[in-house]
């Protein structure tokens, strides 16, 4: 799937919203057995919130600006963001957010996300925001820019950390907040781009075939630049969340992408506004010292 040609990033055009729109409506990289849909999470007026924030997003701003410097942190931004959309949307409550669990001992044994309400819902929830590749796209394989960074470590690390409020620690931590353990559902939302040499991802699980897809290069030369037409934005990490909007002048030239050696590209398209926005997103992997 290709996410980028959605039709509502015809609409959205402050950067921000374009992030948080992306962190609610993107298709899950994988299948963690827990997904909190998307229609629950943006609830029945989201798409009518999310236009009201880009034709006003000062609120928003000021919210990420007090939460700021991020540290070139995409997590902090994406729970940043996530965080104002639970406090904002008329559907949820938010009650916690990065709820330390400490066992008997007095050693911390992790942290929730959040803890919500979705439509009177509680729900423990589990965010993560990752971009993995490789060449055949399978999942065993798919690692990050940071090839030590694997999608089956993440994937079973996000199992554990869904498990977190189950235990008797996390359950005392539910009780301080007035919730009963067994009416709580543990969810994720699962967001980011895999990336592999075929047009379309794989099937083998826990890898969702219809999740947000790029191509993967480990080599230039395996892309082709053959068409003049083209420009692309080298993305900076902390605007990975959602496909680019680039203005004219920010954009690069096929000599540019050549020089670098590892990276997130938008390929891009001018469209009517006058704004060149993504139509692929490559990943180019520097697998030599991996």
């Amino acid at each position: 799937m290709n996410y980028s040609l959605d039709a509502l990033w015809w609409r959205l055009t402050d950067p921000d919203v374009r992030a948080l729109a992306s962190v609610l409506t993107a298709p899950a990289l994988w299948h963690s057995g827990a997904e909190l849909g998307v229609c629950e999470l943006l609830g029945d007026k989201g798409f009518r919130y999310l236009l009201d924030l880009d034709g006003n997003p000062e609120n928003l701003r000021q919210y990420l600006q007090a939460r700021r410097p991020f540290g070139n942190r995409l997590g902090w931004y994406a729970e940043s963001l996530l965080a104002f959309w639970l406090e904002t949307a008329p559907h949820t409550v938010l009650l916690a957010q990065n709820a330390v669990v400490q066992n008997t001992q007095g050693q911390t044994a992790g942290a929730a996300d959040f803890i919500a309400r979705i439509n009177g819902q509680p729900c423990h929830i589990e965010l993560t925001c990752k971009y993995y590749g490789s060449r055949n796209g399978r999942p065993s394989e798919m690692a990050g820019l940071n090839p030590r960074d694997r999608l089956a470590d993440k994937a079973a690390k996000l199992t554990q950390q869904t498990a977190l409020l189950q235990t008797e620690a996390g359950q005392g931590v539910l009780h301080g907040l007035g919730l009963q353990p067994q009416q709580v559902r543990a969810v994720t939302v699962v967001r980011g781009i895999g990336f592999s040499a075929a047009a379309q991802p794989g099937s083998q699980a826990p890898l969702n075939p219809y999740c947000w897809h790029g191509l993967y290069i480990e080599d230039w030369a395996e892309y082709d630049f053959s068409d003049g037409l083209k420009r692309y934005y080298a993305l900076p990490r902390m605007d990975f969340l959602a496909p680019a909007r680039i203005a004219g002048n920010e954009t690069q030239g096929a000599d540019d992408i050549r020089s670098l050696e590892s990276g997130l590209v938008a390929e891009l398209e001018r469209r009517p506004d006058g704004y060149w926005h993504e139509a692929r997103r490559l990943m180019k992997a520097d697998r030599a010292g991996a």
